[in-house]
C-alpha cells in the first residue's frame, strides 16, 4: 500500500493504482518470443528434411533418371526447401520491432540478409530444382541432357554455400544485438560470435575446394552455429525474452 499525504485543502493526492503495471509492449514481447522461437525451429526443421530427401538424389550417379523416378519426392523436396527460406524472413521481421530501437541499422541489415537468403534459395534450390524434374522428363523421353542436369546439380550446391553466407553475417548481426541488448542469456549470444563466422569460413573454404562441408573438417564447422539455432529457440518458447531486457526496450519504443 502506497502512503499518502493530504493536501493543503484536505484532499487526497490522486495516485497510480497500479504502480507495477506492465509497460506496453512487454505480453506481445512474449508472444513474439515464441513466434521467433517457432520459426526458428520450422526453419531447422525443413532445411533438415529437405536436404535429407534430396541430397540422395541428386548424388545419384545417373541424377536426371534418379530425378525421373522419385519426381514427386523431389517437388516435395523443394517446396519444403522454400517454407525454410520464408520462415527465416519471418524470424527477422518478427524481431525488428524489437531490435530496431536500440541498433537501428543492424536490425535493418540483418532482415536485408535473411530476404536476400530467400531470394537466393528461391532461384537455386526452387527454380533450379524444378527444372531438374522438368530435364529428368526429356531424359526419359531419350534426350540427352545430361550436362545441362549437372550444371542444375552444381547451382544446387553453390546455393547451398550462398545460403550459409547469408546465414553467417545473419547471424553474427543477430547475435551481436542480443549480446548488447540481453534479451537472452550471454551464452547464446557468445555462441552465435563463435559459431557463425566458423560457419562462414567452413563455406568459403568449401567453394574454394579446400573442405567439404558434407563431411570432415567442413562438416564440423557447421556444428556451433546450428547449435545456436537448435538451443535458442528452445529457450525462446519456453522462457521468453529477458523480461528486464524488453521492458527497458518497451520504454525506449514508448517513450521515443
Amino acid at each position: 500500500m502506497i502512503a499518502t499525504r493530504p493536501t493543503a485543502d484536505g484532499q487526497t493526492p490522486a495516485t497510480a493504482q497500479h504502480p507495477t503495471e506492465a509497460i506496453p509492449g512487454t505480453n506481445r514481447n512474449r508472444r513474439t518470443a515464441v513466434l521467433v522461437g517457432a520459426l526458428f525451429l520450422i526453419s531447422t526443421a525443413t532445411f533438415i528434411v529437405s536436404n535429407t530427401l534430396i541430397t540422395p538424389i541428386v548424388g545419384s550417379h545417373n541424377v536426371l533418371a534418379a530425378i525421373a523416378d522419385r519426381r514427386q519426392l523431389v517437388i516435395a523436396a523443394t517446396l519444403i526447401g522454400l517454407i525454410e527460406g520464408v520462415a527465416t524472413v519471418g524470424i527477422a521481421l518478427a524481431l525488428y520491432p524489437i531490435l530496431k530501437p536500440k541498433h537501428p541499422a543492424l536490425a535493418l541489415g540483418y532482415t536485408a540478409m535473411r530476404i536476400a537468403e530467400l531470394a537466393v534459395a528461391a532461384v537455386g534450390f526452387g527454380l533450379g530444382g524444378l527444372l531438374l524434374v522438368t530435364l529428368s522428363g526429356t531424359a526419359t523421353a531419350g534426350a540427352n541432357p545430361e550436362a545441362l542436369g549437372t550444371v542444375l546439380v552444381g547451382l544446387r550446391h553453390w546455393t547451398l554455400m550462398l545460403v550459409y553466407v547469408y546465414t553467417a553475417v545473419g547471424g553474427v548481426m543477430l547475435s551481436y544485438m542480443l549480446l548488447k541488448t540481453r534479451l537472452v542469456p550471454r551464452g547464446f549470444s557468445v555462441l552465435g560470435l563463435v559459431g557463425y563466422p566458423l560457419l562462414l569460413l567452413a563455406a568459403v573454404l568449401d567453394m574454394l575446394g579446400i573442405v567439404d562441408t558434407v563431411g570432415g573438417v567442413g562438416l564440423v564447422g557447421l556444428v556451433p552455429g546450428g547449435l545456436v539455432e537448435l538451443l535458442l529457440p528452445i529457450w525462446l518458447i519456453v522462457r521468453g525474452f529477458n523480461v528486464t531486457a524488453t521492458t527497458r526496450v518497451s520504454v525506449a519504443r514508448f517513450t521515443g
